[in-house]
């Protein structure tokens, strides 16, 4: 009788001495001196909203339909023209709901007007495709963390789990910060109106010819499509800002600032993994991700600016007379619209990425025996 109150009672401490042990490595303030670092690896895709492409929509459509500018920004966004997105980044675990991420990511985004029937876009018929370079510092705030440890998976004697099932390993986080990124926009030559040729004599007669190659992408940027930091041209009747002045002889830089943000899923697979689906926008600071932003240029104007044998090319790619004209539809004359300055370009992406964590060289951790970094593990 003896031996078995004995034996009750040392179970009884072992099981009081567990318990106690356990909670305390619940709530160990070095547990996230292990779990730190963070490195990840994605791929996903890619849209835009900028002034070439879009929705079947009108500007005036867009602003009686959906009013505010974020909206009806993600409305016109041409989901058809989606691309490809990868990415890698570092992520700094500052506790359990911060954490501080570098990101380095590659994109490419494009538009064509061809594929859209709002009338003004379809008849200036432009293209671009932009190869994105982007690094950025964002944050993220973690709303609902992805648990893993044991104490979150416990059951009662029943068997049911004592937690809600959907918060463990799944985990929603906010992200935000700031980035700069490299663009160069391309595009090709897709002209292809009867009227393109018949209504330029005056270039031709010039002693220029139009660029006939449709099949090559051209860098836009060097070509000063709109006459970027040449003598201006005045704005015709149908648009009232002839778009940003540049210096003589430059234009738009190809790099520039963006504002990141967006929102998150974390599904953990255990302590070390998991997967994250990330939807970012990112706000630019430049019009020109699509080489469109004011007026059209002058054609010869252009050719004699830029001289040499990019001359011709950039005439062609400006698309100066290149569309219908008719009383219904905006004309493409020099003078008048080809893009949108007082909008900024815009893009993002859906991301899924594979995370790992990476342990941390702590001499309190080197020095624990297999049962103590087994009882930190389940805790976490």
């Amino acid at each position: 009788m003896l031996q078995v109150k004995y034996l009750v009672f040392l179970i009884s401490l072992i099981s009081v001495s567990t318990v106690f042990s356990q909670s305390k490595g619940y709530y160990n303030k070095k547990l996230f001196d292990r779990y730190k670092h963070e490195y990840s690896v994605g791929i996903g895709i890619s849209s835009c909203q900028t002034d070439v492409g879009g929705s079947n929509y009108s500007t005036q459509e867009l602003n009686e339909k959906f009013g505010g500018k974020i909206f009806r920004a993600i409305y016109d966004t041409d989901i058809l023209s989606s691309n490809f997105v990868v990415n890698a980044g570092y992520t700094y675990r500052f506790n359990e709901k911060i954490r501080f991420r570098g990101n380095l990511i590659f994109s490419r985004i494009s538009g064509d007007d061809s594929k859209t029937e709002e009338l003004f876009r379809n008849n200036r018929n432009l293209n671009f495709r932009t190869d994105i370079l982007e690094l950025s510092a964002t944050t993220e705030y973690h709303i609902v963390r992805a648990n893993t440890g044991s104490k979150h998976n416990l059951r009662n004697p029943q068997g049911k789990r004592i937690s809600p099932k959907w918060l463990y390993k799944t985990g929603f986080y906010l992200v935000g910060g700031v980035g700069g990124f490299l663009h160069v926009p391309k595009a090709k030559n897709n002209f292809s109106y009867e009227l393109y040729i018949t209504s330029n004599t005056n270039f031709t007669d010039a002693g220029y010819e139009f660029e006939t190659d449709n099949t090559t992408y051209h860098k836009l940027r060097p070509l000063h499509t709109e006459g970027q930091g040449y003598e201006g041209i005045e704005p015709g009747n149908d648009f009232d800002i002839p778009g940003k002045i540049f210096k003589t002889g430059k234009t738009y830089s190809n790099v520039a600032v963006c504002i990141p943000f967006g929102f998150g899923i974390q599904q953990a697979f255990d302590s070390y993994m998991g997967i994250k689906i990330e939807f970012g926008i990112r706000y630019t600071f430049t019009d020109y991700l699509d080489d469109v932003s004011g007026i059209y240029y002058d054609k010869i104007l252009l050719a004699q600016n830029i001289g040499n044998e990019n001359g011709n090319l950039a005439a062609t790619m400006s698309g100066t007379n290149s569309g219908i004209t008719s009383s219904d539809v905006t004309y493409s004359e020099a003078g008048y619209r080809r893009g949108n300055p007082k909008n900024n370009d815009y893009y993002g992406f859906l991301n899924i990425s594979l995370y790992k964590t990476f342990v941390g060289n702590s001499n309190w951790y080197k020095s624990m025996n297999t049962k103590q970094k087994r009882k930190i593990r389940s805790s976490f």
